[in-house]
């Protein structure tokens, strides 16, 4: 069997910058801060360079933590009415597949199988375990499911499944709704829905994880994009495969992962507090920018092309 991949030159580069404000009433104390920010290299994801600062100044160190994620901690020295944290990034991406990614077939139940069982058992374990049986129940009424025996696309499905169910809703505040929540109400944000896919997906008997990072889309093209959140399934023989349901689609270049997790919360972008005087209120804004960049011109002689 011979694999073909996208030559590196016909990769496209990637300008990505994440800026993250508040804004509090009075002087605070900040604690430090927990940053899931750094993209996540890989086969289909290069990066080049990373600059993460924070105003005020922070010392700034970094960890893996058990799922491999890139975790920044910052501590401050000194007190401020505004947070400022500026992420900036540039990366490649390869090229979307002509005629975008082609369904994946595989069995109603497809068993993880040897030492995979262990390493799977977190991805299984319900977020919302009181609602699997109104999950179960929803996704059986969907006519999503195949006949015993047959195969189908059945991730690429339910995507579309939840895409057309859910009405999308842009939520500021922290924390997701249950899946239950999400079917009720008939809308939520990406990490709503995102849940939702996850529980069904484990319902199902697949393993499945939380996936934080950010889209290209005509807002980020214009400096209105925000964070993303998807869902990723592993299935056999195939291994981790991203589904934003959305947008209802698998996932391509244009999504770019930094943090994955059995739990939303194990990958929220930015999270800490702060100390002050009682009744301190702050306001929080997000933007985030993608701008791709003009292909790289050929390294001259003597060069040596970056990760040669």
């Amino acid at each position: 069997m011979r694999i073909f991949a996208s030559p590196p030159e016909t990769w496209e580069q990637v300008h990505l910058v994440h800026e993250t404000r508040y804004v509090y009433s009075q002087p605070v104390r900040f604690q430090p801060h927990r940053f899931v920010l750094r993209p996540r290299e890989g086969h289909d994801l290069r990066l080049h360079t990373l600059s993460l600062t924070t105003t005020p100044a922070s010392g700034i160190h970094w960890y893996r933590d058990l799922l491999d994620n890139s975790i920044a901690v910052a501590e401050f020295g000194e007190d401020g009415r505004e947070l400022v944290i500026h992420s900036e990034s540039t990366i490649s991406v390869p090229p979307a597949p002509p005629g975008g990614s082609p369904p994946i077939f595989i069995p109603q139940i497809s068993q993880v199988a040897g030492i995979e069982q262990l390493v799977a058992s977190p991805y299984l374990q319900y977020i919302y375990p009181p609602e699997v049986a109104t999950l179960r129940a929803w996704f059986a009424a969907s006519g999503v499911a195949p006949a015993p025996g047959q195969t189908c696309a059945i991730f690429d499905d339910l995507a579309m499944l939840i895409r057309r169910s859910i009405g999308y809703k842009r939520r500021e505040e922290p924390g997701v709704q249950s899946p239950a929540e999400t079917l009720r109400f008939g809308n939520g944000s990406c990490r709503d829905v995102a849940v939702l896919m996850i529980e069904v997906s484990r319902a199902l008997g697949y393993p499945a994880r939380f996936v934080s990072g950010y889209l290209e889309s005509s807002n980020s093209n214009v400096g209105r994009g925000s964070t993303h959140a998807w869902a990723e399934i592993y299935l056999p023989d195939h291994g981790w495969t991203g589904y934003d349901p959305s947008i209802g689609k698998r996932v391509g270049p244009g999504h770019i992962a930094v943090g994955v997790s059995q739990h939303p919360r194990g990958v929220m972008p930015v999270s800490g507090g702060f100390t002050g005087p009682a009744g301190t209120t702050a306001s929080l804004a997000v933007t985030v920018t993608t701008r791709r960049l003009p292909a790289p011109s050929a390294p001259t002689a003597g060069e040596i092309p970056l990760g040669a």
